[in-house]
């Protein structure tokens, strides 16, 4: 990418002429609230520390790109494509994620506090002590969300709706699903020593 690379200005600029081709920016620590990203490519980009509050990524590409430690609080990330990308410690709470793709994405201590996220994919995502427990005044939804061969140790999950997710395969060691609807989830095959489920809705839920 071009000088538009470093230059959050610049990027501004790009996007009210209809510019949608952003692969590779280089844009740490910027402050990108309320940035309309929808429908970019941003693959391989690079936004480590920014703030992204309220913004859109409504359908963008965002494979490989790293969002490391990124405030993205109440955003819309609605179809978006993160795979293969990077949210440690990221803050996403009270943001939409209906359809979003994180397979094979790295979000380890990732705050996803209250997010509507039905029928998103975390294929094989490292979830390490992610925390998906509701705000305080929004639902975390993951209904009919797929979270096959996901690693979710010790993540916190309770109150969650989980009604017809799939978490075949997936590790749910010390992870806390109390109170979580989990009716017509599907749990073959996943690790659960030590996984907290009291008070969790299991009805029609496929365990074995």
């Amino acid at each position: 990418m071009d000088e538009l690379a470093s230059d959050l200005e610049r990027l501004k600029s790009a996007l009210a002429k209809g510019k949608r081709d952003l692969r590779c920016l280089k844009l740490g620590e910027i402050d990108g609230l309320d940035l309309d990203l929808s429908g970019c490519d941003l693959e391989g980009s690079c936004f480590k520390e920014a703030r992204f509050g309220h913004a859109c990524f409504s359908g963008a590409n965002a494979r490989a790109c790293c969002f490391q430690q990124a405030l993205i609080w109440g955003a819309d990330l609605s179809e978006l494509d993160a795979r293969s990308s990077c949210w440690h410690e990221a803050d996403l709470s009270g943001s939409r994620l209906q359809g979003a793709n994180f397979s094979h994405a790295l979000m380890h201590r990732c705050c996803l506090r209250g997010v509507v996220a039905a029928r998103s994919r975390w294929r094989s995502s490292r979830l390490v002590e992610a925390d998906f427990r509701s705000g305080q005044d929004q639902l975390t939804d993951l209904g009919y969300a797929d979270f096959s061969g996901a690693d979710l140790s010790f993540a916190l999950l309770q109150g969650a709706n989980l009604h017809a997710a799939i978490l075949k395969g997936s590790c749910l060691y010390g992870a806390n699903l109390r109170g979580c609807d989990l009716r017509g989830a599907d749990l073959r095959d996943c690790d659960l020593r030590d996984t907290q489920l009291q008070d969790a809705q299991l009805e029609g839920a496929l365990i074995y």
